[in-house]
C-alpha cells in the first residue's frame, strides 16, 4: 500500500529540509524544540515562532536550563511572531491543538504540513508502514489523522522548574521519535 497524497510530484519528491515549531509566546516550548532538533539534526533548517510571541524575549530561564542539560544552546534566541513567510516550512509542528487550529484558520493553504508535535508517534508509525513513500506525502497524510486528545505539550511558562522539566522531557522524547522520520527523507533518491 502506498500513502495517498495529492501533492504535486515536484513538491512530493523534494526532501524535507525545514521544520517550524509553534507555541504561544515563543519563549518556552517551541524554542526548546527548535534548538534541540537543530542540535540533533544540524542539516535541517529549524525555526520557531509564537502565535502571540513575546517578541524579542530570550528563552524562559527554566527551559534554558533544561536545554543546556541536553547540550542545547539557548543563547542568542529572540522570540518572534509567526508570519505567512514562516509557513513555507516543510513541516509545521504546534505544541497544542488550539495552536494548530489557530494556524489552520490563518493559513489554510498549509493544512497538509501542520500537525501536533504530540502526534510524532503516529507520524513515525505511518513512515514505518510506508518507508518508500516520499516523506512529504507521509506528512500530508499524517496531518489529516486524528491524534489522541491528551497529546498537547503542557505550557511551562511561569510555572517553575518542575513544569519546565516535565515539558522538556516530553518534547525531548517526541524529538527522539521525530529525528529518524526526518532522516528517512534524506536517504531516499529524489
Amino acid at each position: 500500500m502506498v500513502v495517498t497524497s495529492k501533492l504535486p510530484a515536484e513538491q512530493s519528491s523534494r526532501p524535507v529540509l525545514s521544520v517550524l515549531f509553534v507555541c504561544t509566546g515563543n519563549v518556552c516550548r517551541s524554542p526548546f524544540a527548535e534548538r534541540l532538533l537543530a542540535r540533533r539534526s544540524p542539516e535541517l533548517k529549524v525555526s520557531s515562532r509564537g502565535i502571540f510571541a513575546l517578541e524579542g524575549n530570550p528563552i524562559d530561564a527554566p527551559m534554558a536550563v533544561e536545554l543546556e542539560a541536553r547540550h542545547g544552546d539557548p543563547s542568542n534566541f529572540h522570540a518572534q511572531q509567526v508570519s505567512p513567510a514562516d509557513l513555507q516550512a516543510d513541516l509545521v509542528l504546534t505544541m497544542s491543538r488550539r495552536q494548530r487550529i489557530h494556524l489552520l484558520e490563518d493559513y489554510p493553504h498549509a493544512v497538509r504540513k501542520i500537525g501536533l508535535l504530540g502526534g510524532a508517534p503516529e507520524l513515525a508509525a505511518i513512515r514505518h508502514r510506508h518507508p518508500e513513500s516520499p516523506l512529504r506525502d507521509v506528512i500530508s497524510d499524517w496531518s489529516r489523522t486524528t491524534v489522541p486528545g491528551d497529546r498537547d505539550v503542557p505550557d511551562p511558562y511561569r510555572q517553575g522548574a518542575p513544569a519546565a522539566a516535565t515539558s522538556a522531557a516530553l518534547i525531548s522524547d517526541l524529538i527522539d521519535q521525530l529525528v529518524p522520520v526526518l532522516r528517512s527523507a534524506r536517504v531516499r533518491p529524489g
